[in-house]
């Protein structure tokens, strides 16, 4: 069953009011996790959501220092623990909910040619991970891969010597290995936390089995569980691969 989303306008431009949503409230509950962890800090005795905190600080730090080095590891800590953190939220807000109306008449974005593709019947979602969205996730790479360019920058000398270092041959690959960047990272994050959400989908709809007992409900749950690990492993991955692309873009001298 194919689920649509809600929007403004048509086509390539299109807005989706669903990705556009979640991203917001996905910020808005780091924002308010935040707060809980600092409403009342113990710098003694440090509980529950300070002592998370603190230790996913003490983990990023350990990060960058390994992927950036040097004092100006310190600087990009911030960056990259507000990352893992909005990350890790969004993507596992597909897995708490789904929240679905079915369409019958054009509204929402959703024209009479789709709903006569669909049989008559639209199945419109309102929640889902925004970075289950291709154009979320290309985005957050597009932007994090264009910061590093800017960051590279400030040192034009050494910028643009390193694409032809160790040989002005291999300024091609170096350009490739730029644009790479761009997509891959975009869309390693995208591919999986929007196949964790498709299969739970599948699983949820099986029809009932053996009176009332659902033939998704076991394989739901491992699925779930190993979709929460991946949301997990890819917040990961998304920030130290940011961390390392940042460290490529510095002066060497200044790993040190």
């Amino acid at each position: 069953m194919e689920h649509l989303f809600p929007t403004i306008g048509e086509g390539t431009w299109a807005i989706d009011l669903t990705a556009i949503g979640t991203s917001i409230l996905a910020a808005l509950i780091v924002l308010l996790l935040a707060r809980l962890a600092t409403k009342s800090v113990d710098v003694r005795k440090p509980r529950g959501l300070q002592n998370f905190f603190e230790w996913v600080i003490d983990f990023i730090t350990g990060l960058a220092k390994d992927t950036i080095g040097g004092k100006r590891a310190m600087t990009y800590v911030p960056l990259a623990f507000t990352l893992i953190i909005y990350l890790f939220v969004a993507n596992q807000m597909g897995l708490i909910t789904n929240i679905t109306a079915h369409i019958h008449e054009p509204m929402l974005g959703i024209s009479q040619e789709t709903l006569d593709h669909h049989d008559g019947e639209a199945h419109v979602s309102f929640f889902m991970s925004p970075t289950a969205n291709l154009s979320v996730a290309m985005a957050m790479s597009i932007g994090i891969v264009t910061m590093t360019h800017f960051i590279g920058l400030r040192n034009p000398k050494s910028y643009f010597k390193h694409y032809i270092e160790p040989n002005p041959a291999f300024l091609i690959l170096h350009l490739i290995d730029e644009v790479a960047k761009f997509i891959t990272l975009g869309l390693r994050l995208f591919g999986n936390i929007f196949a964790g959400e498709v299969l739970i989908g599948i699983l949820v709809g099986l029809p009932l089995l053996f009176g009332f007992f659902p033939t998704g409900g076991i394989p739901l749950i491992v699925w779930l569980a190993y979709s929460m690990f991946v949301g997990t492993i890819q917040a990961f991955v998304f920030t130290v691969l940011t961390l390392v692309y940042i460290g490529q873009k510095l002066p060497h001298d200044e790993h040190h």
